[in-house]
């Protein structure tokens, strides 16, 4: 029996259109998901021309009309991402960069006081840039020890209900509740005067870069928080007074 043929209204035969090939590794990006949020004022409005930057890069972008901006191709880690535009306070946050595309990061710049002038605010903008710097490179420490960041986002994620939740299993770390709070002990070597090789020791906390101590601590929510770095064992911290006989030190950001 002789094959039939469908035939269209046209007279000709048809065929089944190829199958696509299959994606291999090769064709699918390595790269880091593009990074892009928004900026907006004190009402919520949004801010145009703003400059968007990655601390320690060469990153930088400013938003559209709409208050958008975007980097396509950033690098992956822990970075800092800051915003800054003149006559406005200006913000910094730490956010993780990785393959997994990640919501949009909004950004909101107050206004500074008018009375301020130029000389003032210029100072604000470098002293915004010295701490975003300062941060960048005590996350490049955090790359070759045994430290860890928590943003916002991991910190929502986690639900923890004191610094203890996130501070368990992290190495060189020995964190304990306590009728009164809680207590976190390095327990390696560190740095500090009372810092001996296989002794606890002391645990510095630092809010918004200025030394508070464990009690204070344990009074706050961490869902108030930005961002927790902890570093286990540290000899030099850029951007933050040293505090005798501690070794180790945990950075809390409020938002």
């Amino acid at each position: 029996m002789a094959t039939a043929l469908i035939v269209a209204a046209t007279g000709g035969a048809q065929t089944r259109p190829p199958t696509p090939p299959t994606p291999t590794a090769d064709l699918i990006p390595q790269g880091a998901a593009p990074l892009l949020g928004d900026v907006v004022d004190a009402l919520g409005r949004p801010m145009a021309n703003v400059e968007v930057y990655l601390a320690g890069t060469e990153f930088t972008t400013r938003t559209d009309a709409r208050g958008f901006w975007i980097f396509r191709d950033p690098p992956r880690g822990s970075r800092v991402l800051g915003a800054r535009a003149l006559g406005y306070a200006p913000v910094t946050r730490a956010v993780d960069i990785s393959t997994r595309r990640p919501d949009t990061i909004p950004l909101a710049l107050r206004k500074l006081p008018s009375k301020l002038s130029t000389v003032k605010v210029q100072a604000t903008f470098d002293g915004a840039k010295y701490d975003a710097m300062a941060m960048a490179e005590r996350l490049m420490q955090m790359r070759v020890s045994t430290g860890r960041l928590y943003t916002r986002d991991s910190i929502l994620s986690r639900r923890p209900q004191s610094m203890v939740d996130l501070l368990m299993g992290i190495p060189g770390i020995t964190a304990r509740r306590e009728q009164q709070g809680f207590s976190v002990f390095a327990s390696r070597a560190g740095t500090g005067t009372l810092a001996v090789a296989g002794s606890p020791c002391q645990v510095q906390f630092y809010l918004n870069r200025m030394p508070v101590d464990v009690e204070f601590v344990a009074t706050m929510s961490p869902l108030q928080w930005q961002s927790v770095e902890v570093y286990p064992l540290t000899a030099i911290m850029p951007g933050l007074p040293m505090v005798s006989g501690t070794c180790g030190a945990i950075v809390i950001t409020l938002m």
